[in-house]
């Protein structure tokens, strides 16, 4: 009898991913890897939204009054409890989990980035997450920003050019002999990357 993954708690579907399972099957370790990046991707992108410039708090608002006004004040016991409900126990597995996987930033990064374009995001971000992958790839430090990774945008150094002092002591201005590449090319590369860590991501799984 086919089992509802989507329904079975995070925990208990980790459980059941593990090849040493007695009632395992190739379909768990799937299913448990996508809802880990799924509940990752809503972790970092919720706090992308609700702490850059989506505050429950309005500048129009006098001190401690809702957004437009008002006479409640902002509850902040009340804030919290909301919080926590959006970002729960099972979040907080999901990224402990993933930061054991130790994915280097590349593939976390396409990974995350595959996740968040599949997860329904809210309206201020759907428009951001519906571009291209190419889009992506050319606008990556925004992308990496909203999912927690700081402005990732290159691999090595960032300068085209070093300055170096001559035979006399002068400074000159020479070509980076390590000059930086794109973190991606393009969107391919981050498909590539992203279909390589969720292999990775499900091998890990399944131990």
């Amino acid at each position: 009898m086919a089992r509802d993954y989507q329904r079975m708690g995070i925990r208990e579907l980790r459980e059941h991913a593990r090849s040493t399972h007695p009632e395992h099957d190739p379909e768990a370790p799937r299913a448990f890897v996508d809802r880990i990046l799924d509940m990752e991707a809503e972790r970092v992108t919720w706090h992308w939204h609700e702490n850059q410039g989506y505050q429950p708090f309005s500048s129009a608002a006098k001190m401690g009054e809702q957004p437009g006004g008002g006479t409640s004040a902002a509850d902040p016991l009340a804030i919290a409890y909301d919080r926590g409900m959006r970002v729960h126990a099972g979040h907080e597995f999901a990224k402990q989990w993933l930061e054991s996987a130790r994915l280097r930033p590349r593939a976390r990064l396409a990974v995350l980035i595959r996740a968040a374009k599949l997860y329904p995001m809210a309206a201020q971000q759907q428009a951001l997450w519906a571009k291209s992958y190419d889009f992506i790839a050319q606008h990556l430090p925004i992308y990496s920003r909203m999912l927690q990774m700081g402005s990732l945008s290159t691999m090595g150094a960032i300068a085209s050019v070093v300055v170096e002092e001559d035979k006399t002591g002068k400074p000159r201005r020479t070509p980076n002999p390590e000059p930086s590449e794109p973190i991606f090319k393009n969107g391919m590369a981050v498909k590539n990357a992203a279909r390589e860590a969720r292999v990775q991501l499900l091998l890990l799984a399944q131990i």
